[in-house]
């Protein structure tokens, strides 16, 4: 079972601490990931939220001392959400959403039902978008 969101300040919180670099590097899970990233899809369009997910993180890695920004898993990841989010009636509270979300992409195992392990961990990959190589993403949001 995956755990949920109470109320939305406890999202904002979430955000708040990814933005401020407050969690420590394996603080920042993978829900923590799905939660900001659902976050800004929700709060900002698309592209936007690319944007801040993809300096956030950029910023969050250099802030700890370390490299390995991945182009590819976060435009996947956030174009996965986009269109999972997309699916939900446009009234729909963010809480909801972004629990929504975080009980239906818990694992981030889901990369791999779309990207050969090789495919998506090649240099290449972690610089630029490349289209996965198992199975297509069902819609398209962000200019390839």
């Amino acid at each position: 079972m995956t755990a949920t969101y109470k109320d939305e300040a406890e999202i904002h919180e979430v955000v708040r601490k990814f933005e401020e670099c407050a969690y420590g590097l394996t603080e920042f899970t993978h829900a923590r990931h799905i939660t900001v990233a659902s976050f800004y899809l929700c709060t900002s369009p698309p592209e936007t939220a690319l944007v801040r997910m993809r300096e956030g993180l950029q910023h969050f890695i250099t802030h700890h001392g370390r490299q390995g920004y991945h182009e590819t898993i976060t435009r996947f990841w956030m174009e996965l959400l986009e269109n999972f989010l997309g699916q939900c009636p446009r009234k729909t509270p963010t809480l909801t959403k972004v629990n929504c979300a975080l009980e239906r992409y818990a694992s981030k195992e889901t990369l791999f039902e779309y990207y050969s392990h090789e495919r998506v961990m090649s240099d290449i990959a972690k610089t630029t978008w490349i289209e996965p190589d198992l199975q297509p993403m069902s819609e398209r949001h962000f200019p390839s």
